[in-house]
């Protein structure tokens, strides 16, 4: 009689790679920041438009980071990648309130929220439909 083999099932969660990918998240922030400074710094591009690339870096950041992720899980790209989106927010939203303090608006910061979550879906699942 046959028994069926227990196959190790691959955890839901790998902190460790949530992990790394926050942190190139973080750096592609830090990057894109800085250039983003520079630039509108050295050129006359009108500062109406800063809000509209805060939000664009804050999603390729956690996009590419979240990518990053799932290639290297190979597995639950999805939850992998909004694993990365709540980490990443949640360390920006205690570092703006730890160096601007003040009144932090509910509804913009649920907006950033949703936006890290969109994009960290979103990156872990083409992280892991770029790894085959």
């Amino acid at each position: 009689m046959a028994f069926k083999q227990d196959v190790p099932r691959t955890p839901m969660l790998n902190f460790t790679s949530i992990f790394r990918g926050t942190l190139v998240a973080l750096g592609f922030s830090f990057v894109f920041s800085v250039l983003a400074g520079l630039i509108y710094y050295f050129t006359n591009a009108p500062e109406k438009s800063m809000s509209w690339v805060a939000i664009l870096i804050l999603f390729l950041s956690v996009l590419l980071g979240a990518g990053y992720a799932a290639r290297r899980t190979r597995s639950k790209g999805l939850f992998n990648g909004l694993g990365v989106g709540i980490l990443t927010f949640i360390i920006i939203w205690l570092l703006v309130g730890l160096f601007l303090p003040g009144n932090v608006l509910f509804p913009s910061a649920l907006g950033k929220l949703v936006l890290a979550l969109a994009a960290g879906g979103l990156g872990g699942i083409l992280g892991i439909g770029l790894t085959s």
